[in-house]
C-alpha cells in the first residue's frame, strides 16, 4: 500500500503519525546513530512488529509508507 492509496484516512491519522515519527526521531537519537530515514525506517519496522492493536498498526504503517514515498521522491537507495 503507497500512501497515495491511503487519502482517504490518512488525514485522520496525521496526530498519531507526528508522535510516532517524533518518538522515532528521539529513540534513533539517543542511541547516537544518524537521524535519516533508513534508520528512522529500520526503527520502526522493529517497532512494528511489537505493536498491538489495529489503530497503532495502521498509524505505523502509515509513518513506514510517508518515509518510503519521501526516499524514493528525495533519498538515494
Amino acid at each position: 500500500m503507497k500512501s497515495e492509496d491511503t487519502l482517504d484516512w490518512y488525514p485522520a491519522q496525521l496526530p498519531p503519525v507526528k508522535i510516532i515519527l517524533g518518538n522515532a526521531v528521539l529513540e534513533v537519537g539517543k542511541t547516537g546513530r544518524p537521524i535519516n530515514t533508513r534508520t528512522l525506517l529500520e526503527y520502526l519496522q522493529v517497532t512494528q512488529k511489537k505493536l498491538s492493536g489495529r489503530d497503532n498498526k495502521v498509524a505505523m504503517q502509515t509513518a513506514i509508507e510517508v518515509l518510503r514515498d519521501n526516499q524514493k521522491i528525495n533519498g538515494r537507495l
